[in-house]
């Protein structure tokens, strides 16, 4: 699925809300709450978001996301 600018920053919004009550996440939980929420339709779509706001997010080796400002 083909997401506009605006639907992605929506998204990444989202993903900016959980990171912050929670400071790190695995993709699989960020993208089942995606999923839940009817934002996204796969774990895929979410990682798209998640490389997409590149200047938000950074995703260490271990496939932990975090925002760019809490590390």
């Amino acid at each position: 699925m083909k997401y506009t600018k605006e639907e992605m920053d929506v998204i990444a919004d989202k993903i900016v809300e959980m990171l912050n009550e929670k400071e790190e996440m695995r993709i699989g939980k960020i993208a089942k709450v995606l999923i839940h929420s009817g934002l996204v339709q796969s774990s895929y779509e979410a990682d798209k978001v998640l490389k997409y706001r590149k200047d938000l997010f950074i995703s260490p080796k271990m496939g932990i996301w975090r925002l760019v400002e809490s590390e």
